[in-house]
């Protein structure tokens, strides 16, 4: 696996999530998006950062990103993987981090999304940056 960061888009229509993380997987930022002008917001917020590899997932607005993903990270690789399943694992891991194995935070937890309910388009981008490191790890 080459040093650097792995930037991995997860990408909509109206926003996109993003998330840089290390070869060992641990994110270092994550955010979400709106599509309008989502090439400069992004690009400043990547100043500086050594991207080697950009994860998109292959969901509805990917053809859209991809020749402006090329323009703005030319030294990276681009990699397209499967976006299938990737909000529902998103909402465990964003479960996980915020209530832990705690019953009690959990159920919070779940009360809290019925209500107020948060997308989860940057924890979708790192299950997508998750799958990216999993197979590189094995194919060796």
């Amino acid at each position: 696996m080459l040093p650097g960061f792995v930037l991995a888009v997860d990408p909509g229509t109206s926003k996109m999530g993003w998330a840089l993380v290390d070869t060992f997987g641990k994110a270092h930022a994550q955010g979400i998006i709106r599509m309008d002008g989502w090439s400069g917001d992004l690009g400043s917020r990547l100043q500086g950062r050594d991207i080697r590899v950009v994860v998109l997932g292959d969901g509805m607005n990917r053809s859209n990103m991809e020749e402006e993903l090329s323009r703005l990270l030319p030294e990276a690789t681009l990699v397209v993987v499967d976006e299938k399943e990737s909000t529902v694992e998103a909402w465990q891991l964003k479960r996980q981090e915020e209530a832990g194995g705690n019953p009690f935070r959990q159920f919070a937890f779940l009360i809290r999304q019925m209500f107020t309910p948060v997308p989860v388009d940057d924890y979708a981008a790192r299950i997508l940056a998750q799958r990216y490191l999993e197979e590189s790890a094995a194919r060796g």
